[in-house]
């Protein structure tokens, strides 16, 4: 079937193809690749090519594009280019110089489309990631409803005919709805999605409000090495998938393929084999049943491949969860991981990495951000937080940060034994009410008490709050169960740190003590619900 045929309108008019050929490639790639496959892709049928600035082979995608249409064998209404605004462009004033750069290189007179690539911005310049002296990426602020305002000037030029964004969740998407003076909306998100990304959530608030969403990573991963997390399932190998394709006498690359088409998900299919890149023009050939539809449902898992900006880091899986409630404060149960490599340990790796950490963090849904002063990173916590209230993503009633007082460096006597002191907790305490009555902390609680030390502060005379919380380690191997009957009966919550057990950090823990996430019976089950055993681990505290 011609795949001009099949394509999706957009609330603009526009139609786009609703299979798409993906450019780019890792960097060892030779940029002359992307010339030859843009080629071959447009010869077997594809209509819909994806490029961008940050792939930086738009030149030669571009001159694939006009020597097909030069030897006739499409003409340039026939072809959907699709570009992207990186994220040193997302100032207002940088918008417009971008895209005709892109079009510059491309030789195009416009994009069919433009897309903010990545709603984070980035130090303005020429490096694709600034980073300081010290290697520490470069962030920028900026409104992007002021951005937008920018493409929309774009589109009024005729220099893009559809305008649209990339790795938004919807609450992103709906500042930009919500912009006063609104003038065109979002044609598409495009996000990674997959069988174990599906974006359910995201796909129905897209379709109600008349955006589509295009897939992107829709084969799962490539397991490049600086950008995915290894010891992710390899979703062609999934053994649904490799029954439904055997089925349909197809490959598991064409079923994840259609799966996506027949949700209404236009989709980009990513290769620079030639074989694959004319086998996916198959995709249009044969349909899914519905219970194939359900199966390949059931195979979310939240498993996100790709970390778009924060390249070299491992990727940050999305959790959701209930609430509890505490003292008239909402606490989310399910909270970030700790940044606790505190005195010298990794000290420097964690201050360097926090502040982007925490900000993917908080962009793939985390909301309870717990730090403390010995961790002595609090200042890139506290600017990662800055960021995402101003970019939008979050207001400061969403997020829940905890923090702990402490001595940094730990007192030390001349022979370099630590030096203690005496206090009575209980004054200590009624320090924290006082925080509290302030205004500076809107809830209170402990970190490492026992149940004697709990009772202790329990039943001071004249106490006025007891303690919300108590933080703990707490895992499988330490399952903490009758110190949680005590806070249960309580009304105290316990708070589990360290749930994955250790990374065996030598200054800290026993070398002969067992490796949790190794443990035979986690694994078992992490098999069995196809998820990962640190998964395991943290839904049994859930």
């Amino acid at each position: 079937m011609d795949p001009k045929y099949q394509r999706v309108k957009l609330n603009d008019g526009h139609f786009i193809p609703i299979l798409g050929f993906g450019t780019y490639a890792p960097e060892e790639v030779p940029k002359s690749e992307a010339l030859e496959v843009t080629q071959l892709a447009i010869e077997v049928g594809f209509r819909h090519i994806d490029c961008a600035h940050l792939y930086q082979n738009e030149g030669q995608v571009g001159q694939a594009i006009r020597s097909k249409i030069a030897d006739g064998t499409v003409k340039r209404e026939d072809i959907f280019y699709t570009s992207k605004l990186w994220s040193t462009f997302l100032q207002p004033e940088l918008v417009r110089p971008a895209l005709e750069k892109s079009l510059k290189n491309v030789q195009l007179d416009y994009v069919d489309l433009y897309i903010i690539h990545f709603p984070l911005a980035l130090k303005p310049g020429e490096e694709l990631f600034p980073k300081d002296e010290n290697g520490k990426m470069m962030y920028d602020s900026v409104d992007l409803c002021r951005t937008w305002e920018a493409l929309e000037k774009c589109k009024d030029a005729g220099l893009a005919k559809s305008i649209g964004v990339s790795n938004f969740n919807h609450k992103q998407l709906e500042k930009i709805l919500n912009k006063p003076g609104l003038k065109y909306k979002p044609v598409c998100n495009q996000v990674e999605c997959h069988p174990y990304l599906n974006q359910n959530k995201l796909l129905e608030f897209c379709k109600s409000h008349d955006i589509v969403l295009v897939a992107y990573g829709a084969l799962g991963s490539q397991r490049l090495k600086n950008w995915v997390n290894p010891n992710y399932p390899i979703l062609l190998e999934d053994p649904v998938l490799c029954a439904i394709a055997k089925k349909h006498k197809q490959t598991p690359a064409l079923v994840a393929l259609r799966y996506q088409i027949q949700r209404g998900v236009v989709v980009l299919a990513k290769s620079y084999n030639r074989k694959r890149i004319k086998e996916n023009m198959q995709v249009l050939d044969f349909e899914l049943t519905p219970e194939d539809m359900k199966a390949i449902d059931g195979l979310n898992s939240n498993i996100r491949y790709y970390d778009l900006v924060l390249a070299h880091w491992t990727t940050v899986l999305a959790f959701t969860s209930p609430k509890v409630k505490r003292f008239g404060s909402t606490l989310p149960n399910f909270f970030i991981f700790k940044f606790e490599y505190i005195l010298d340990i990794h000290l420097e790796v964690v201050k360097s990495e926090a502040e982007k950490a925490v900000m993917r963090a908080i962009d793939v849904g985390y909301r309870h951000i717990d730090s403390a002063y010995i961790y002595q990173n609090e200042e890139e916590i506290g600017r990662a937080i800055q960021m995402k209230l101003a970019d939008g993503t979050v207001k400061r009633g969403d997020l829940f940060l905890t923090t702990k007082p402490g001595e940094d460096p730990i007192p030390e006597d001349t022979h370099g034994n630590i030096t203690f002191d005496t206090v009575d907790l209980c004054i200590t305490w009624e320090a924290l009410e006082k925080c509290k009555d302030a205004g500076l902390t809107k809830s209170i609680g402990v970190s490492n008490f026992n149940h004697k030390q709990l009772e202790k502060i329990l039943n001071k005379p004249g106490l006025k709050y007891k303690p919300v919380c108590n933080q703990v380690e707490c895992h499988p191997y330490l399952n903490q169960s009758k110190l949680l009957e005590f806070c249960e009966s309580k009304d105290i919550l316990l708070i589990a740190y360290a749930p994955l057990g250790s990374d065996l950090r030598k200054k800290w823990v026993k070398k002969e003590n067992l490796v949790l996430l190794q443990d035979p019976v986690l694994n078992a089950i992490a098999e069995k619900h196809r998820q990962t055993p640190a998964q395991v681990a943290l839904r049994y505290q859930l």
